[in-house]
């Protein structure tokens, strides 16, 4: 095979600055393939929406943390503490919650005499899930964050929103935190969603999973309420480097291979040690075909070509998003073919990585 029969297989040819992104279409070279596409398995959250103790319409049960759930931070079940709340009868919500009755209350008044007064000592609700935490993965945490407004019959003023922070632990290490990424209306619930990717490596895997619901307590306000709180994981793909390189003048180029390969999320391929000038080929495929080239050896079956000047003394970006998630069991592979006049074939050529979905 030469390189004019490598190029007519082409199906799309994008001269790329280092930080270009392209987003690849597996439906345009799937090649006809039909396999399911990975799922997001949810994981088990113990009274996830708070509906336990069930309590009255119209009244709160703050003397106990609720079942499967306990407290962190300065807690005394007084000025500060842990419950349920039953909004309905009420105007603490123009909204019903987002799911079922209830929702959790995280209440700090650090003064009871000056109801403004804020002392940034965070406290909240806390569980320990039956999972570990797993590499290759990515889990998802939603939960609803509720604004608690007044009531003419509370004890209490509500308004102002002291801020929240969720969290996702693993033994105890935090490994994806949102500090405030919604701000619900006064009244009103609005959902986060706290994505964290795990690599193949991670200092706390196989340790067991722990979510943090927490009011930071950092602003005037005293109540954040929390309700409809959700886990779900699901397999990223590993990253292999296969060889099969060809040294030019400058070396053998390197070629590493970084991302979940899901929906929407960012992947990366970077070439290092190009030759000068940079100009080469990043070749991407959904199957190796081992194919002797040039002196080298073409490792993907090559579904999308692109120039790409890559950089001889550091390593330069290739950033792709795919636009859906691929079939479970899909591989990509990718190689880069670098144009170097010292070499009798005119190309160095680097190492092969392969994506494998789960």
């Amino acid at each position: 095979m030469g390189i004019t029969h490598l190029v007519s297989l082409v199906k799309v040819m994008h001269p790329l600055t280092p930080r270009a992104t392209t987003t690849l279409r597996f439906a345009a070279f799937a090649l006809g393939v039909a396999s399911a596409t990975a799922q997001a398995v949810p994981i088990a959250i113990a009274n996830h929406g708070f509906e336990q103790p069930a309590i009255a319409a119209g009244t709160f049960a703050t003397n106990a943390p609720p079942p499967g759930w306990s407290g962190y931070g300065a807690l005394n079940f007084g000025a500060r503490t842990i419950g349920v709340l039953h909004p309905a009868t009420t105007t603490l919500y123009t909204v019903p919650p987002p799911e079922g009755a209830q929702v959790g209350v995280v209440f700090l008044m650090d003064n009871p005499a000056n109801q403004l007064q804020f002392a940034n000592s965070e406290a909240g609700l806390q569980q320990v899930l039956g999972a570990v935490l797993q590499t290759n993965r990515r889990y998802v945490l939603t939960v609803a964050i509720g604004n608690i407004g007044n009531d003419v019959a509370a004890p209490f003023l509500f308004g102002g929103f002291p801020g929240y922070r969720v969290a996702l632990q693993a033994g105890g290490v935090t490994i994806g935190v949102d500090s405030g990424a919604v701000l619900p209306p006064e009244a009103g619930f609005l959902t986060t969603t706290l994505v964290v990717d795990v690599p193949a490596v991670h200092p706390q895997a196989g340790l067991p999973l722990r979510i943090r619901l927490g009011n930071r307590n950092a602003a005037p306000g005293i109540e954040v309420n929390f309700d409809d709180v959700r886990l779900t994981v699901e397999p990223t793909a590993t990253w292999t480097d296969l060889g099969q390189g060809l040294a030019g003048a400058g070396g053998i180029p390197s070629l590493v291979g970084t991302g979940s390969m899901l929906g929407g999320s960012t992947n990366n391929l970077a070439v290092a040690g190009a030759p000068g000038g940079g100009l080469g080929v990043l070749v991407i495929g959904l199957a190796a075909v081992n194919q002797p080239l040039f002196g080298g050896t073409l490792v993907p079956a090559p579904e999308l070509l692109f120039l790409l000047v890559a950089n001889g003394s550091g390593a330069t970006s290739f950033p792709f998003a795919l636009a859906t998630p691929p079939p479970s069991g899909t591989e990509l592979f990718a190689q880069y073919w670098a144009f170097d006049a010292s070499v009798p074939t005119g190309f160095a050529v680097s190492n092969a990585v392969r994506a494998s979905v789960p």
